[in-house]
């Protein structure tokens, strides 16, 4: 199993994403995909694209702001990816997905989440940069949130192969996300899954990455005891990796 992930136009935390998925111990490979070059090479002509994706590899959508979100997050970059076939050919192979911030407005704009499921801006407005509560399951985690667009909205039901997997729990955060909803996944018929969310598990891989964390002493021997602890970002990617995630 080989895990890719996107990068180009103004994709970012591509690195901090390669290093989470090396980190979850569970892919054979971890490749980058860069999309400016991919498409370079077939003079632009979207018959002509290979995509090298294999049944039961994943696809990481990283965050960022891809074209520094002219006209909305992720919506350029979503219709790019139609256009190339990119998701229909993902379908076709039973390729996985995950898509974090960006890529989860990406995966949300190409519909795969229902035709009126939305990210729109926050309410109250404003740009939130914080490490929030988090509730998975029964599992409680914390992690950062960075986004201005991460209001998640739909009309009526979710389409029947889509749940809530990871909610807000967090009395001090709101974005104004539908019953809060931090994030989807969707199951395929031939068991592939599409997961998206705004919170960013690939920076808490350890339990220090949570500035919230705190040691009793600075002696350097316990510091580095902590950094081998895992955080709850790194445990909730393996799980999503295994497909182990509650709903």
């Amino acid at each position: 199993m080989k895990a890719y992930v996107l990068m180009g136009w103004g994709i970012e935390c591509e690195a901090e994403l390669r290093r989470a998925a090396l980190a979850a111990g569970v892919f054979g490979e971890v490749r980058d995909l860069v999309l400016p070059k991919l498409l370079n090479s077939v003079d632009s002509d979207a018959s002509k694209i290979v995509w090298p994706f294999e049944k039961g590899d994943w696809v990481l959508l990283p965050g960022g702001f891809s074209f520094s979100d002219h006209f909305g997050s992720g919506k350029l970059l979503a219709l790019k990816l139609k256009e190339w076939g990119f998701f229909d050919h993902v379908e076709s192979v039973e390729v996985n997905m995950l898509g974090i911030c960006n890529g989860f407005q990406v995966l949300t704009e190409s519909g795969t989440f229902g035709n009126s499921t939305r990210l729109l801006a926050n309410e109250p407005t404003g740009f939130r940069n914080r490490w929030t509560a988090l509730r998975s399951g029964d599992t409680r985690l914390r992690l950062p949130v960075r986004h201005g667009e991460g209001r998640l909205v739909w009309d009526g039901d979710l389409p029947a192969h889509v749940r809530p997997f990871i909610h807000y729990d967090d009395e001090g955060f709101v974005n104004g996300s539908r019953e809060l909803v931090a994030g989807l996944v969707s199951t395929r018929a031939s068991g592939a899954l599409i997961c998206g969310m705004m919170p960013h598990p690939e920076i808490a891989l350890s339990v220090l990455d949570d500035p919230d964390t705190f040691a009793t002493d600075y002696f350097a021997q316990h510091r580095q005891g902590l950094w081998e602890q895992e955080g709850a970002g790194l445990a909730l990617l393996r799980r999503i990796f295994r497909k182990e995630i509650s709903v």
